[in-house]
């Protein structure tokens, strides 16, 4: 099949410009999207207490949050917890409330021994967050429009390549002129990742747009505004209200057992505790069932015992199963380790192919630059850089901050967004944005592979030690990796872009107008 030369005109140009406009928040969001892939195995390094293993078993760890609750249960303690219960890479408790204020709290407690200790650090799941833009006011909104951004980029980049594939996507000729060199490698790389970012962009559509568009629509006209039935169609409705009748806390033993005699094939993994203290308590006790693209379960149980409520994986109706499944495709949650580790390469593979686009975008507008494409140079050499310092900097925030910092964790948001506007404000002032890229990502780098190094200094441990935690050495591999993919790039940058016209003896400038 072979487009008209107009028809090729209008694909290129919507193709481009989609993927200039969204490309900051899209390089961003597949790196931060890799990373949030082993939010859990990524637990024990953001909190060393967590590496080493508890002799208890679950009935012990049940007993000592038994006695948690019915020390604090009714006595100025909280009315609703979250309890995350053992596992392979947490064998410690978790427990989250919020206080009268309104303040989370989140606390540490040994299944063995009862000690308490505060939570250190939120990476993990604050980076799943951020990946979904969800911290930022109107944030999974946005996320869902570059979403559909991206799904108009991989269909006009399919029609663009059709008939092109077999001759296209294997090759690369570096030697060539630069818009060939960099052409080639962002063919190769779209055409190895189009199925993977057809998929992601997708079901990250789904989920962004339903939870900040199509959730509230839906309830004000299907439901007649009716946030209950709502909920209710989708398998998670609204517990009972507090009656003012005080009572003692829930018997978690017995309410894990209710769980499991409803849903048998399930991994309870967590306590969502509601009404504590009072007559109408009662608990969801969240789990995993893994039945193709559903797994999520709910099995509510009143504080006397009582199964209230069952959701099966997929929930009760289509909607709940699309939405269901859209996040466990999106996640990778439906196989194992390996599939994760090939979202990750994809994701990887993603990110570079969104920033080969605006070099070739830029590299064909380099002899008649207009204000935007200067902009746009700008905007590509911060935004993307500021990922993976942002990334870095957020890293060696949770070594280098103390422990006993009131409020640590947020402490560490601040400098992941502190670092990301430094750095896009930095790529727009300083005046060559080609050498503040290459920093940007060599400076991400270095600390990037660094830090197994500084922790194992912390920690009095040697580096990359397998007897050690086996989540922590594969943590530390994988930051070791992408700090070199990191220098990789930087070194890159310098190789195959021309250099700034003010370098002596520099050729004209062919990717980027460096000035204004």
């Amino acid at each position: 099949m072979k487009l008209g030369s107009g028809t090729y005109r209008i694909l290129w140009e919507a193709h481009a410009w989609a993927g200039a406009v969204a490309s900051v928040l899209l390089v961003g969001m597949f790196l931060l999207g890799v990373v949030s892939l082993f939010r859990h195995e990524l637990m024990p390094w953001q909190e060393p207490r967590l590496r080493t293993p508890v002799a208890a078993d679950e009935a012990r760890a049940l007993d000592t949050l038994q006695q948690w609750l019915d020390a604090r249960v009714g006595k100025d303690g909280p009315s609703q917890l979250d309890v995350d219960l053992p596992a392979p890479y947490s064998p410690w408790l978790r427990l989250e409330w919020k206080e009268r204020g309104g303040e989370k709290t989140a606390v540490w407690v040994n299944p063995l021994s009862g000690e308490q200790a505060p939570e250190r650090s939120d990476l993990g799941y604050f980076l799943f967050l951020v990946h979904f833009l969800y911290p930022l006011p109107g944030g999974m909104l946005i996320a869902g429009l570059v979403a559909i951004v991206l799904l108009l980029v991989v269909g006009t980049g399919l029609v663009i390549q059709l008939g092109r594939f077999r001759k296209d996507w294997v090759r690369f000729r570096p030697r060539e002129a630069l818009r060939t060199a960099w052409g080639d490698l962002h063919k190769v790389l779209g055409s190895v990742g189009l199925p993977y970012q057809a998929v992601i962009a997708w079901t990250a559509a789904i989920i962004c747009l339903n939870s900040a568009v199509l959730q509230p629509v839906v309830v004000r006209t299907a439901f007649d505004g009716d946030v209950d039935a709502g909920l209710k169609s989708i398998g998670y409705p609204r517990g009972a209200k507090p009656s003012k009748q005080p009572a003692e806390a829930p018997r978690v033993a017995t309410v894990l057992a209710r769980a499991r005699e409803a849903l048998p094939d399930a991994r309870h993994y967590r306590f969502s505790m509601r009404n504590l203290g009072d007559a109408q308590a009662y608990v969801d006790v969240r789990g995993y069932a893994r039945q193709g693209l559903h797994e999520f379960t709910t099995v509510r149980v009143s504080g006397k015992g009582e199964v209230l409520h069952v959701r099966q994986a997929g929930g009760p109706g289509a909607t709940a199963r699309l939405i269901e499944s859209a996040y466990v495709l999106h996640s990778g949650l439906y196989a194992g380790m390996g599939l994760r580790l090939t979202y990750a390469l994809l994701g990887i593979f993603s990110a570079l192919c969104v920033l080969t686009g605006n070099l070739i975008w830029l590299e064909r507008r380099a002899r008649d630059m207009r204000r935007v494409d200067v902009l746009l140079a700008r905007f590509t050499a911060g935004g993307c850089g500021a990922a993976a310092f942002a990334l870095a900097a957020v890293f060696l925030a949770n070594q280098l901050l103390p422990d006993t910092l009131t409020r640590r964790a947020d402490w560490e948001h601040t400098i992941f967004f502190g670092s990301w506007c430094a750095c896009v404000l930095g790529a727009l002032l300083f005046p060559r944005p080609k050498v503040w890229s290459r920093w940007s990502l060599a400076i991400s780098g270095g600390i990037l592979f660094l830090l197994p190094w500084l922790d194992s200094w912390r920690n009095a441990r040697r580096v990359f030690d397998p007897a050690g935690s086996p989540y922590v050495f594969c943590v530390e591999l994988g930051l070791a990796l992408l700090g070199v993919l990191f220098l990789v790039s930087a070194w890159a940058i310098g190789r195959i872009v021309p250099r700034d016209p003010r370098d002596a003896r520099a050729p004209a400038p062919v990717l980027a107008h460096e000035s204004p």
